[in-house]
């Protein structure tokens, strides 16, 4: 910093009236004023600004992952499939061996045991006419000795045709029950097959919703993080000059920053005057 005084005076003697005017001017570094001048400038460009072109737009990823949630729903897919297949087996009769027993049994007395029957009254006939003959040959057709071998001869039949059909029977309920069993075996089977079918499906559909809000999730993510960048992008001017104001403030340009004061001092009398002329000026 300097100081720098200066003036001259000239004197003749008399009275005098003396008037005095100073002016003071700043002395800035051309630096210093480019700088402010610089930062200025670029204040004002932003004052001329869209606002909106300051703020980043929605991320491609945001909207493909806010379309992907409009799209959800309750129930993931093919959900309702599993629950009707879940819900058709268990409003399913039971599988019942007694009410089966019945349609294994009806074919097989049809073709077993009414056949066999027929088998039987057709050698039954041959049986009463051989003896009808035989009787008729020896002469006792018409007796008392005749009528008992005739009755001992139908209970005979009577008792072979019941343990021949007792016995179809007994084997056709046991084939039918056997039937039966395995019928109801296999509806339970099917039953089970069913659910666990419902149940892997239900699993599949939850896994896929679940991948779907997954992905969706992912996709807001990474979108946040790139509109975040690009917002980042879009307020770099703004936030570039805001740093720039903050490190022109915090410059010390005072420090640099003199000033010149130029004074005029006219004095006026009768038979003298006296006109002094002086500058002074520090810093800069």
């Amino acid at each position: 910093m300097s100081l720098k005084i200066g003036g001259s005076k000239t004197n003749t003697s008399s009275s005098s009236n003396t008037a005095t005017n100073s002016t003071t001017t700043p002395n800035v570094p051309d630096w210093a004023s480019n700088l402010t001048q610089g930062v200025a400038g670029q204040v004002g460009g932003l004052v001329g600004a869209n606002p909106q072109s300051y703020v980043a737009p929605a991320n491609a990823l945001q909207q493909q992952a806010g379309a992907g949630a409009a799209g959800l729903s309750g129930t993931p897919w093919d959900y309702d499939a599993a629950t009707n297949v879940t819900t058709g087996v268990a409003q399913a009769d039971t599988p019942s061996i007694s009410s089966d027993i019945g349609q294994f049994m009806n074919p097989y007395v049809k073709q077993v045991v009414n056949a066999t029957s027929a088998d039987l009254d057709a050698n039954d006939a041959k049986v009463r006419a051989q003896q009808a003959l035989n009787l008729a040959g020896s002469g006792a057709f018409g007796g008392s000795g005749a009528a008992l071998a005739q009755s001992a001869t139908e209970g005979e039949l009577a008792r072979a045709r019941a343990t021949s059909i007792g016995n179809l029977y007994s084997q056709g309920y046991s084939q039918a029950l056997g039937a039966a069993t395995s019928q109801a075996q296999l509806q339970q089977q099917q039953q089970a097959q069913r659910l666990a079918a419902a149940g892997q499906i239900a699993n599949i559909a939850g896994q896929y919703g679940a991948n779907q809000r997954a992905d969706i999730a992912s996709q807001t993510a990474a979108g946040d993080d790139l509109r975040n960048i690009s917002q980042q992008q879009d307020q770099a001017p703004v936030t570039n000059t805001a740093q720039l104001v903050a490190m022109l403030n915090g410059l010390p340009i005072n420090l640099f920053t003199g000033q010149t004061t130029d004074a005029t001092s006219n004095t006026q009398s009768k038979g003298q005057s006296t006109n002094v002329n002086a500058s002074a000026s520090y810093g800069g």
